[in-house]
């Protein structure tokens, strides 16, 4: 039931993510074409691309950590027996448990600080608001600290987290022969 939830609010997070993008590539498609053509930019371009990446960015990861789609060395992990394996995936998501929740901890200040002065950014006729992205920062450091819980979890059963497959199929979460 949980892996459910994690699985579609992981999924949802990186569609909005993948829709913001491309947003954003029509904004910029928007702003070279005005400038080239019009001689007349959209306002703000920059602030909200640097802004929004950072975010794109925040919504992408608890899909990637979840899906276990991050960067990881083959050569050694393929060679290990179960047991090895297993003490890497609970090694790697408790590091990422520590990550996520000292990213939470520290940003968490910052955020309540831009939500009171109504921190922007920016110069001239376009202030981007910036206490938005650093919500978004705390809220998905969260959902990644919950994925890594739930890594770390199916890692010390020795199971694996339901994939989209699993999820159409009704499954809970599968047990196999190796780990994640």
């Amino acid at each position: 039931m949980f892996d459910n939830v994690i699985n579609s609010v992981t999924r949802v997070c990186s569609t909005i993510a993948a829709f913001w993008a491309l947003a954003l590539a029509f904004l910029i498609l928007y702003d070279i074409s005005g400038r080239a053509f019009f001689n007349s930019p959209f306002d703000g371009t920059i602030e909200i691309v640097a802004n929004s990446m950072v975010s794109i960015l925040f919504l992408q990861m608890p899909y990637t950590i979840y899906r276990g789609a991050h960067l990881r060395t083959a050569l050694i992990y393929q060679n290990l027996g179960d047991y090895g394996q297993r003490a890497i995936d609970v090694i790697v998501a408790l590091l990422g448990i520590w990550f996520f929740y000292s990213i939470a901890v520290g940003a968490w200040d910052d955020m309540m600080i831009g939500w009171d002065v109504d921190e922007r950014e920016g110069e001239g006729s376009i202030r981007v608001p910036i206490y938005p992205v650093r919500t978004l920062l705390v809220v998905f450091a969260v959902i990644s600290l919950i994925a890594y819980l739930v890594l770390l979890w199916h890692a010390a059963v020795g199971t694996r987290p339901i994939s989209d497959e699993d999820e159409a199929e009704g499954i809970e979460g599968s047990h196999l022969d190796h780990p994640l």
